[in-house]
């Protein structure tokens, strides 16, 4: 079966997780206990606002990986302003301006796509 050059910039909706990004991604940042409760590190509060709501969504994907309970990974911007400790202002912000391309509407709340991991980590590292 030959090769589609046109398949090196489509990606697929339903690209596996890479776990091994994710946690690279947040392990400078945050902890998660067993019940889903995060502790930001020192390093989290030097982020800008809108990098500390990509941070909450790539946790709450892991929550979703790791099956705790009651966690699903659509966030909504009040939860995000809330739970990553930043006006609802910003929130909206990053939702809706900054973030917007790399965001995916998922019911009543955004979630960051699979493929779109490695965007968030160069975004996240190169603050």
């Amino acid at each position: 079966m030959e090769n589609d050059e046109l398949d090196e910039i489509f990606v697929d909706r339903n690209e596996p997780i890479n776990k091994k990004l994710l946690v690279e991604v947040l392990k400078p940042f945050v902890i998660i206990d067993s019940e889903g409760m995060i502790n930001f590190s020192a390093e989290y509060e030097k982020l800008s606002g809108n990098n500390k709501i990509l941070i909450y969504l790539c946790c709450k994907k892991a929550m979703v990986l790791k099956e705790i309970p009651n966690k699903q990974e659509a966030t909504g911007i009040t939860e995000a302003s809330k739970e990553a400790n930043v006006t609802i202002d910003i929130a909206k912000n990053a939702f809706y301006k900054v973030f917007n391309k790399l965001l995916k509407k998922e019911g009543d709340g955004y979630i960051i796509p699979n493929y779109n991991l490695i965007k968030i980590k160069q975004i996240i590292m190169g603050e």
